[in-house]
């Protein structure tokens, strides 16, 4: 079952983390295409710039260059020659800067067609490209049909335009496209290594609540087990003797009902502690005598510490007013001195405090004949939980603990346990005051 979790988990990420990055990868491509293609818009336009004052004569016209196969196209000789040193200069220059335009004039009164590239930058035939140009409403654009990007400008009687093959961005993009794909899957391993390892960290919780179930179903178990074995061998008992009274059965029926009674407390505590963690418990707080409480809990329990020969030393601060329920306030005092009598030996003591400090109220007890172990402290609080020790020696089903803090809660107050072979066992108990 957890292990499915984790693979629904990973999948999970894969999908939701694997969407995003291809999204956000989708936008920065499409960001730099529209960049790259606004780029190529100021490059062609560059390109046509040293042209504005060494345009050839509208009566001028040059061979379009040949395609792949055909004889190399020579410019004319009148072209040349009737030039400016300064013209062919720059023309030079610019074909030199960019090999990748070709630059054309075109006469549209007498549909003539300069071209003043050294090559072609596009493969097809120039007078229909330029007539496709031409045919365009936009300045700058790309003819799909025929694979080219062209810029056009226009003069006082002819165009400039510059053109070049659609290859000229889609290179450079194929080259981007490998990078951000080499990108993606390099994130998407990263991720699922990341995905992986936090499968385990959120499996946790779940394998320890898994780990509580059955702990909880074999300590509810245990419990229960018992009493009912019990019943049902008295009434065994009873059942084989019929000519009995009931004085004579009276043993089989006082266990019968100590077993009974031990089966309704635990349901009991249990009902309790559900109804406590529900969140059905309205809380309504008022002020709360916590010196007399802690003394009326003293004296109710004075008794059985008698019975064992414990002492119990009280050191209660007089008049400490708290915000709190009364009736949980009391059974929290109850529970723990009665905690502490049930774990510390006989001719042992007890110290029952309550102090304010820092702005808070605090309530003390500390028995120092009996000690819990560290590795028992982190689950001291968790229901059911007996330590293998305490199992066998002391009555219970770990619930009054529970219980406990959960009432502390409720009441917005903080209870914590300390323990070591030196000072015994210490909770204390922080109320708002």
């Amino acid at each position: 079952m957890l292990k499915q979790y984790r693979q629904r988990f990973i999948l999970l990420n894969l999908i939701l983390v694997g969407a995003v990055l291809l999204g956000t990868f989708v936008v920065i491509g499409t960001a730099i295409y529209r960049n790259d293609y606004a780029e190529l818009k100021k490059t062609m336009s560059a390109v046509l710039k040293p042209w504005n004052t060494s345009q050839p004569s509208s009566q001028e016209k040059k061979s379009p260059p040949q395609k792949s196969g055909d004889a190399e196209r020579e410019p004319k000789k009148s072209d040349t020659a009737e030039r400016k040193p300064q013209e062919r200069s720059a023309a030079s220059n610019r074909q030199q800067q960019d090999d990748n335009i070709t630059t054309i004039f075109y006469d549209k009164s007498t549909d003539k067609i300069s071209v003043l590239s050294e090559t072609l930058s596009f493969d097809g035939d120039v007078q229909t490209i330029v007539h496709a140009i031409m045919a365009q409403q936009e300045d700058f654009g790309t003819l799909k049909d025929n694979r080219v990007i062209y810029y056009r400008q226009k003069t006082q009687n002819e165009y400039k335009i510059a053109v070049t093959d659609v290859s000229y961005i889609g290179s450079h993009m194929l080259n981007m496209i490998m990078i951000l794909s080499g990108a993606y899957l390099l994130s998407m391993g990263l991720v699922l290594a990341i995905s992986i390892r936090l499968s385990h960290l959120a499996a946790k919780p779940m394998e320890k609540a898994m780990d509580m179930e059955r702990k909880f179903v074999a300590d509810i178990s245990h419990d229960l087990k018992t009493p009912i074995t019990v019943i049902l061998a008295n009434n065994s008992i009873i059942r084989s003797n019929p000519a009995l009274t009931v004085g004579d059965n009276m043993q089989w029926l006082d266990s019968t009902e100590n077993a009974a009674s031990d089966m309704m407390e635990l349901i009991s505590q249990m009902l309790t502690l559900s109804s406590l963690e529900s969140g059905e418990q309205h809380i309504k707080k008022e002020s709360v005598n916590l010196s007399s409480t802690a003394e009326r809990c003293v004296l109710q329990l004075e008794s059985i510490a008698y019975e064992r020969n414990i002492t119990i030393e009280d050191s209660i601060q007089e008049q400490v007013i708290i915000q709190s329920e009364e009736e949980y306030t009391r059974r929290i005092c109850s529970s723990l001195i009665e905690n502490a009598l049930k774990y510390e030996p006989d001719n042992g003591k007890i110290d029952i405090k309550v102090y304010t400090s820092r702005k808070k109220a605090v309530f003390s007890v500390q028995n120092f004949g009996s000690v819990i172990d560290r590795e028992d402290l982190p689950h001291i609080f968790d229901r059911f939980y007996r330590s293998d020790k305490t199992r066998n020696l002391h009555n219970g089903h770990g619930l009054g603990l529970p219980i406990i803090r959960q009432m502390t809660k409720l009441l917005d107050a903080h209870i914590t346990v300390e323990s070591s072979p030196a000072n015994g066992t210490t909770f204390l108990v922080i109320f708002e005051l």
